[in-house]
């Protein structure tokens, strides 16, 4: 610990005593997220003061009148003499916030080892007009290290952040040649906006070298009367008094070391222009209670960011928290930055939740980084201490002579696995980071100083608990240890709790504080009853004195065990609230018109006439339909091909109650097990496309030349259709088989049953075509050879836009009819983006992908070469063409799974805000969202638009751009909380699935056995993608019998070192079995070892083969030892359907096993195919799949 003393920790979590060099050794005083002000950037102690300068302006001016209107109501009453300079300043009251002129100050004047900086003394304006007053103790010069002293962090503006990361990466891709000087040591700004702003100094500019002790208040407390427009930062390191008249000889000064608090400055998250200015909370004149520590920083004004934002001073983006590190975050800057910013530690998080918008200053990432390592370090220690976690095991190999290292096998801390089996066993695929090391650090780095946009009423599932967890967890420990203090010998009841603690499902987000009267009546005295209870809250304020949010209960939602809560804790957790709609909603839904009644004249006027045309409604679960197509040839070398879709805003008035619910909805939802609609049913019934009915509709028509395909000419407009026949997506999909071609079978079976008719098909059929088509034609591979197959589909990346509909059970498959129908939908979107666009400009509301970060794409393309595939990422279409190519489905979709990994989801956005018009991966210049109104509350904003654009601005559009703006922040919010639900709801039907499966009496061991395709590996893990039930999940080597493992890195190896005769199935982690392990799952049905069923693999033979076994890629793997096993029962490897099997030699035909000086070794590599055993732990708040491996030597 003592270390620590020679370099500043920029996180301030502990704050050491400085030592002094006779004394014994430093005092170490742990205080928990404390800021010291070296966390503040000279940026944040302006915008901090000038706030501060308003506000007790304001507090001054309402002073006066209070006053003059006191005297007028009392004339007889003497004026009260003016406040004496000392108490009433330029900078506060009392001068405890004042912030010193910057531009005077000046360099250090010696190498000393300076306390004076650490704060600002009370009477520093004092200081200031009569600095001959001030003659304080100080130090003489410290001999300690001068350039590793506290010194404040270095920010950096936006060019020079670009300038050093542009020299890193040529670092770590070993360029040649000079380097440009260092950016933490280029004041210049670089930027032509910036007017006269400079970047702060790199603590180590100081001529001198010394251990400068930086202000330790919360934040800057110099006088301060520069405009931010004129803010200067020193070129040097500063003084704290000014005008050079600060004598650091004198002696060490203690005076100034306390930490003055902010008082009551509570920001709490605004929407966008709200006022900021509550600064004012605390008594002006401090006569006010004593003021608690300030953990956090408080957020700048928000007032203020636009020009610092213009400056190049801040950037904004979202904020994304790791899953598995919630003390890791970063921000994605939506092109403006070619890496995300990493965001270290909750502090520099500063109260942001996932999904805000923010603003960020960005930081000296080197700076950052090592405060990082400092505290993994000090935590590494810690669990080392208390025996969580050891890096020497007793090995029993040959060569062991007593404890070793076991190779590249990582022990990870018990908290880390339980974190990792819930993050990792609750979700259908890895949710993983870059991986940051010493030699590849994160390129950008920053701190959160505001909260610019929030969403609002943000609903969280969890349980409810009467200590913090951390608090919860000692008391079990003393009481499974029998420690009693002496205490415990007089009873007495502890006091009634003012805050009960719910933990919320998401472990991305913080524990959030509940009143008590809030909780159930009994839960104080009965808190253990209500540990499998789910609730519902929410967050309301996060003050800077908290180390935790405060929220309100909303309600209550059941036990977690019931299969109906968990379905309505998903809800609640992807802010989806009961499906029950208001009255007054339900009393706007339009009367419904008769069945086959005609349209009225008003109705049709200025609409195009499409009723005498067959048009074909395609409904994805047979029920709504609110989409509809007509094909004819219109000669012998052209078709027309008509998309009708319903005008849903001619039933929905704007701003109608039904309306304003469809728009708080946003979006509908579509789980495995039930649905939520964005209209209530009555409205859906009544208006939904329906044969013989007809309805008003807006409409697409391309004239497609019939040989080339190419369209040869577009009508947009407003039409009305009476559809003929509509069709659901199961119905239809019985044409195709397997490959794409028609099932001639089916076919005449589904004529005989009468379900279509031979037109029906004949629909389909073209359609299919054109869709294929339209799709080489959007990638420019019309000449791509695949062997008379179609282009396959990406179902997983499709859903970077869309979820998939009709709901899958398996993520990375899609019916074909799906992929028919979202093909041509994406030749109708574009069409109507580009007219909203030509029209409309900067007004448009349009739907982009943004391009993948340079830094995750290149790390992709390394990952390709190291499997031996070459992948072109120089285009979306070249990337494509390059996954198009590759034969085997399942290792096609295995790169899928890396490739979504360098992808952010596609977002809604007003034209007006982004210079990047393109959707990445649908590869087209301009898109938006226009063919499903009954689900999506922003195809109902296209329409309005486009028909504002249709009747030349007849019908009026007067939406501005901020109300725009909020609308596709929303959109994208529920847009993506209705993807994240229907994953969820996936995970969910798949783990009861497979927990029932495994209770079946033909699997009686409890466990599934499925082939998974190895996609990366790691030191001491591998993922593997499988491919019967579409996950993926990590194998981590800690939960194995394994007596070592070795990564070769340049081979992409690793090899397990197995303990022969123990069956994976049985083993148990040794901290596990000495009770400190995560609790045994409380699954519905008791559950068996899965021993039984690998007992019986042995190994017979291991002669080489006489050629090396080809890999899928093509190029040549490792020699393959010949294995042979007894086989498995069929039941043991049963499909979840339970009417297949995997035979031993399928499971186990590329395992590679050798027996090596004693060892019994596998080899695990990328694309290899491994046997995977499947566990599902129901009765948790999400229930998980684990997985493991099979010892091939037990």
């Amino acid at each position: 610990m003592s270390g620590n003393n020679n370099q500043g920790n920029a996180n301030g979590n502990n704050q050491n005593l400085l030592p002094n060099p006779s004394s014994r050794g430093p005092r170490n005083l742990h205080i928990a997220h404390r800021r010291s002000p070296s966390e503040l950037t000279p940026l944040m102690v302006e915008q901090i003061a000038l706030q501060q300068q308003i506000d007790i302006l304001q507090a001054q001016q309402q002073q006066i009148l209070a006053q003059q209107q006191q005297f007028i109501h009392q004339p007889n009453l003497m004026p009260p003499p003016p406040m004496q300079q000392s108490y009433v300043t330029a900078t506060g009251p009392f001068g405890q916030f004042g912030v010193q002129p910057v531009h005077q100050m000046g360099p250090p004047q010696s190498a000393g080892h300076r306390r004076a900086q650490s704060s600002s003394h009370p009477n520093q304006h004092h200081q200031q007009q009569q600095p001959q007053h001030f003659q304080g103790h100080q130090s003489t010069p410290s001999q300690g290290g001068g350039d590793r002293g506290h010194n404040r962090r270095q920010s950096l503006g936006l060019p020079e952040a670009i300038r050093a990361a542009a020299i890193e990466q040529q670092k770590r891709q070993g360029g040649s040649g000079a380097v440009p000087a260092s950016p933490q040591r280029n004041h210049s700004s670089g930027s032509a906006n910036a007017g006269s702003f400079k970047f702060p100094p790199s603590a180590d500019d100081s001529p001198t070298k010394s251990h400068s002790r930086s202000r330790s208040m919360a934040f800057g407390q110099q006088k301060r009367t520069q405009s931010p427009s004129r803010f200067q930062f020193p070129a040097h390191g500063s003084s704290p008094s000014a005008g050079g008249n600060f004598h650091p000889g004198h002696g060490h000064s203690r005076s100034n070391s306390r930490n003055f608090d902010q008082g009551g400055f509570v920001p709490g998250h605004r929407h966008r222009g709200s006022s900021v200015s509550s600064m004012h909370a605390f008594n002006s004149y401090g006569g006010g209670q004593q003021q608690r520590k300030s953990l956090f920083a408080p957020y700048l004004p928000q007032a203020s960011l636009g020009q610092l934002m213009d400056q190049g001073r801040l950037v904004s983006g979202v904020l994304r928290v790791n899953k598995k590190n919630r003390s890791d975050a970063y921000v994605s800057t939506d092109g403006i930055l070619d890496a995300d910013i990493f965001i270290c530690g909750s502090k520099d998080r500063n109260r942001a939740l996932e999904g805000d918008l923010v603003a960020v200053e960005l930081l000296n990432v080197d700076q950052v980084w090592d405060s990082k390592r400092e505290k993994e370090e000090k935590k590494k220690r810690k669990d080392q201490t208390t025996g969580d976690i050891s890096d020497t095991v007793e090995t029993s190999g040959p060569s062991s002579g007593g404890l070793q290292r076991r190779g590249s096998l990582k022990q990870r801390p018990q908290q880390k696995r339980n974190d990792d089996v819930e993050v990792e066993g609750q979700s259908l695929l890895l949710s993983e980071e870059e991986e940051l090391t010493d030699a590849a650090k994160p390129l950008y780095a920053g701190h959160i100083v505001a909260v610019i946009e929030r969403v609002p009423g943000q609903l969280f599932s969890g349980t409810l608990g009467l200590l913090r967890p951390s608090s919860q967890a000692t008391k079990d420990r003393q009481e499974r240890e029998g420690g009693h203090n002496s205490n415990n010998n007089q009873h007495q009841d502890p006091p009634r709790p003012k805050i009960v603690w719910f933990k919320p499902t998401d472990k991305r987000v913080p524990l959030i504080a509940i009143p008590t009267e809030q909780a159930p009546k009994d839960f104080v005295e009965n808190h253990e009853s209500y540990a499998n209870t789910l609730f519902a809250a929410s967050i309301k304020r996060w003050p800077i004195t908290s180390l935790h949010p405060f929220g309100t209960l909303v309600e209550e939602i059941g036990d977690a065990n019931d299969d109906e809560i968990q379905i309505e804790a998903i809800l609640r957790d992807n802010n989806f609230t009961a499906d029950v709609f208001p009255d007054s909603a339900l009393r706007a839904v339009p009367e419904e018109t008769p069945a086959g009644s005609p349209l009225t004249e008003e109705e049709t006027s200025g609409r195009r006439d499409f009723t005498e045309e067959y048009t074909l409604g395609l409904s994805p679960n047979g029920i709504l339909a609110d989409q509809a197509f007509h094909i004819k040839k219109l000669g012998d070398d052209k078709i027309e091909l008509g998309v009708h879709v319903l005008d849903v805003t001619h039933y929905v008035q704007s701003n109608s109650a039904l309306d304003r619910e469809a728009k708080k909805r946003g979006s509908s939802c579509f789980l495995v097990q039930r649905d939520l609609n964005m209209f209530p049913d009555s409205f859906n019934a009544n208006f939904a496309l329906t044969p013989g009915n007809n309805r008003l509709t807006m409409s697409v028509v391309f004239e497609i030349d019939a040989t080339t395909f190419d369209v040869s000419d577009t009508w947009i407009g407003t039409s009305y259709i009476n559809t003929k026949q509509k069709l659901d997506y199961a119905t239809v999909e019985r044409i195709f088989d397997d490959k794409g071609g028609d099932d001639q079978a089916q076919i005449q079976a589904i004529l005989a049953e009468g379900l279509l008719s031979q037109t029906d098909i004949d629909y389909v059929k073209t359609l299919r075509l054109l869709s294929m088509e339209f799709k080489r034609d959007r990638f420019n591979c019309k000449n791509l050879n695949l062997g008379g197959k179609d282009l396959p589909a990406l179902s997983l990346l499709n859903q970077i836009d869309d979820e998939n509909l009709p709901i899958s059970t398996d993520i990375y498959q899609a019916l074909q009819i799906a992929h028919i129908v979202d093909e041509v939908n994406v030749k109708v979107n574009c069409a109507v983006a580009q007219k909203l666009y030509a029209s409309l400009g900067p007004k448009a509301f349009l739907r982009r992908h943004s391009y993948p970060l340079l830094q995750k794409m290149e790390s992709f393309t390394q990952k390709m070469k190291n499997l031996g595939l070459h992948i072109d990422t120089s285009s979306s279409g070249a990337l494509q063409k390059c996954l198009f190519q590759i034969e085997s489905d399942d290792v096609r979709r295995g790169l899928e799974t890396l490739l979504l990994k360098c992808m952010n989801r596609a977002k809604y956005y007003v034209a007006d805000k982004s210079d990047e018009l393109a959707h990445y991966f649908l590869n087209v210049p301009v898109y938006t969202h226009f063919n499903a109104p009954l689900r999506r509350y922003a195809d109902l904003i296209v329409h309005r638009q486009l028909k504002a654009v249709l009747s030349n601005f007849a019908v009026p559009y007067d939406e501005s751009l901020e109300l725009l703006n909020n609308a596709a922040d929303y959109c994208n919010f529920k847009k993506d909380s209705a993807h994240n639900a229907q994953e969820q709801s996936v995970h969910l039907f798949l783990s009861q699935a497979i927990a029932a499966l495994s209770h079946k009496k033909q699997a009686r061991n409890g466990d599934i056995i499925k082939e998974g395709l190895v996609i990366q590996v790691y030191e001491s893990a591998f993922d593997v993608y499988i491919p019967d039930i579409g996950i993926e999940k990590r194998v981590h080597g800690d939960q194995l019998p394994l007596k070592k493992a070795e990564f070769i890195k340049k081979d992409r190896l690793l090899e397990l070192y197995w303990e022969q005769g123990k069956p994976s199935a049985e083993f148990v982690p040794e901290n596990e079995r000495k009770g400190k392990g995560r609790g045994e799952p409380r699954d519905k049905e008791p559950k068996e070892s899965l021993a039984d069923q690998v007992k019986g693999l042995s190994l017979d033979s291991k002669s080489l083969p006489s050629s090396p076994k080809q890999s899928l890629t093509g190029g040549l793997l490792a020699p393959h030892r010949a294995i042979s096993m007894n086989k498995l029962e069929n039941e043991y490897c049963a499909r979840s359907d339970g009417d297949g099997s995997n035979s031993d030699d399928e499971l186990l035909r590329d395992v590679v096993t050798r027996e090596e000086n004693g060892y019994f070794i596998q080899e695990i590599r990328e694309l290899q195919r491994v046997p995977i055993m499947l566990r599902a732990e129901l009765g948790k708040t999400l229930p998980c799949l684990t997985v493991r491996t099979i010892n091939p030597f037990a």
